[in-house]
């Protein structure tokens, strides 16, 4: 996540960046992905799907998230995330993730990078690529790939649409090659308080729905969301996170 709290921009406004920070414990669903086959997003995200904002250069965000399905101790998962902004609206970041409270782990990094070819007061236009790499070699899978382009539309001041499609190559959301749609709402309630949902389509370790809320303390922002798995209820799951720019 990364969306924080603050005005629809191509990159966040380097007054409000430097008085931010983050560590996050999961990254959603994509975490899930890291123990269960669904990569996380080492970008600026809703919950799962890449946002439309692009950190200003030099600026740094940090993140932690948890991830957990109800009753099920032993499926707590954890990912760090680091994101920061490049300039000429481009930002890179690296995840760790595949790290589970019970159990054995399977760490693994994700490379990304997320460019905003056009913005304007309306509409902005956003494409990334992601490359996931197993810490431990191919004994765990094999490099796979990610990427995947969309439309963001800004009809009133605070609301926010997004869709668009996204492609994986074999071992990164399924076993072979998946492709699908995603989409992204945001609807800021006052100052603080963002509720927040996106979805990825496809019955595949991508595969959720995620509504939620960000929430500005101080600081800090609290991301909490509950995931509800395309095909399959028993691998539904909540989540929090927490996050802070620098």
């Amino acid at each position: 996540m990364a969306f924080g709290i603050r005005r629809w921009g191509r990159c966040l406004p380097t007054a409000v960046a430097r008085h931010r920070g983050l560590w996050v414990w999961v990254n959603g669903i994509a975490l899930v992905g890291w123990a269960f086959a669904a990569p996380a997003v080492a970008q600026q995200t809703l919950f799962n799907v890449p946002s439309a904002d692009v950190l200003a250069a030099g600026n740094l965000y940090l993140e932690e998230d948890n991830l957990w399905r109800p009753g099920r101790r032993e499926e707590t998962f954890f990912a760090l995330r680091a994101v920061v902004g490049v300039g000429s609206a481009i930002e890179a970041g690296v995840n760790l993730g595949g790290l589970v409270a019970e159990g054995r782990s399977v760490p693994a990094a994700i490379l990304a990078v997320k460019w905003q070819s056009l913005h304007n007061k309306l509409w902005s236009f956003t494409t990334g690529v992601h490359g996931q790499f197993f810490l431990r070699g191919s004994a765990d899978g094999s490099p796979s790939g990610h990427a995947y382009a969309h439309t963001a539309w800004t009809p009133l001041d605070g609301t926010r649409v997004t869709a668009g499609i996204w492609y994986a190559s074999s071992g990164y959301a399924d076993t072979g090659v998946t492709k699908g749609v995603l989409a992204g709402f945001e609807q800021h309630l006052g100052s603080t308080l963002v509720v927040q949902a996106d979805w990825f389509s496809g019955k595949n370790s991508l595969g959720y729905f995620t509504p939620g809320f960000a929430w500005t303390i101080g600081e800090w922002v609290v991301y909490a969301g509950y995931s509800f798995k395309n095909s399959d209820p028993h691998e539904n799951a909540a989540l929090i996170e927490f996050g802070r720019y620098l």
